[in-house]
């Protein structure tokens, strides 16, 4: 029997549809067989060492002390899994009983196991300090910041400690800023030149010291004390600044437990109450504050650490024992969670 040309060709194509789909499933099935690799925004649960470049461990997944080359043997060693989210920032999905928590790892870590696949090994490294724990602060870093005067200053590091860091200004001739004196060892209560922004001027400076004046930008309706709204005002002249303050008699507010209720108001004193059940507390304050208008103040100042990790972690710098260093891992890959 001869058959017609279509029917022919129906037949080869339904034969080559068959084997496609025969190698498709043949290849799905393979595929299902291989070991998982990881990808960007993949979890990974893996053993690790963190060691220098001299070969000197700095963390690892075993409580022991041991060498870059220990190897991850669980019937020998205690280990400890490292859980890391493989990306930048903060997951939205974590994967069923992990928790939301901190996996993050440096940027040079969780890329230099890109396309590892469970059960592999790896050394991942160098990874240089800018991918790491950043650029050692030390000194002669200059740098701007906004946290010393709420304006963007320039200054240039000078020291660092354990707690603190020393930074000399550079400041310039007519600039204008928020004069906080608690970081020139001024107490700031005695000295309010905080209370106007971008109110303070560079008169001057040479090596050592800077000279500042400031000049209030107002002077009546003032708020020095927040539970004595407009209650302030400021009488200035060449060489001082008094700030005086005049609360209405029997006014009170609720501080913690107690009830204060303004008493008196004399030319010198604001007398107070301090009221909790039956108890009752009297005190008085000083109703004026005079301060110097024209200040000298030194140039090089220590400043706590937390004042500016944000501003020196932004220009690739860490106070972390590790800033500065190139690094290495070596990773085995337990297993991979994929997140959809």
């Amino acid at each position: 029997m001869k058959l017609e040309k279509s029917v022919v060709m129906a037949i080869v194509a339904l034969v080559a549809i068959v084997a496609t789909a025969s190698a498709y499933y043949e290849y799905d099935q393979w595929l299902e067989k291989q070991p998982l690799e990881v990808k960007k925004g993949d979890f990974v649960e893996a053993y690790y060492i963190g060691y220098l470049e001299n070969g000197s461990v700095f963390a690892s997944s075993f409580n022991e002390n041991v060498t870059k080359d220990t190897p991850f043997n669980e019937s020998m060693y205690n280990l400890t899994v490292l859980k890391v989210y493989i990306g930048d920032g903060i997951p939205k999905k974590y994967p069923e009983g992990w928790g939301a928590g901190r996996y993050s790892v440096i940027e040079g870590l969780w890329k230099g196991l890109l396309g590892m696949k469970e059960g592999e090994e790896r050394i991942v490294g160098p990874i240089p300090p800018e991918k790491a724990y950043g650029k050692k602060v030390e000194p002669g870093i200059e740098f701007t910041t906004k946290a010393i005067t709420k304006t963007e200053e320039n200054f240039i590091i000078t020291g660092v400690n354990n707690s603190s860091i020393s930074l000399k200004w550079l400041p310039e001739v007519g600039e204008k800023f928020t004069f906080m004196p608690s970081f020139w060892g001024m107490d700031p209560n005695a000295n309010p030149h905080w209370f106007w922004e971008n109110a303070t001027e560079v008169i001057s400076f040479n090596d050592t010291d800077v000279v500042v004046k400031t000049t209030p930008d107002k002077t009546e309706n003032l708020t020095l004390y927040p539970f004595w709204e407009n209650k302030t005002k400021a009488i200035v002249n060449d060489t001082t600044i008094t700030l005086i303050t005049t609360p209405e008699v029997g006014s009170n507010f609720t501080y913690f437990y107690y009830i204060v209720t303004v008493e008196n108001v004399t030319k010198d004193k604001i007398n107070i109450s301090f009221t909790s059940g039956n108890k009752t507390i009297y005190q008085e304050m000083n109703r004026t504050i005079t301060f110097n208008r024209t200040v000298e103040i030194p140039r090089i100042i220590s400043v706590p650490k937390g004042y500016l990790t944000n501003d020196l972690e932004n220009l690739g710098y860490s106070f972390d024992k590790l800033a500065g260093k190139t690094l290495y891992y070596r990773v085995k890959i337990l297993k991979i969670y994929k997140v959809s």
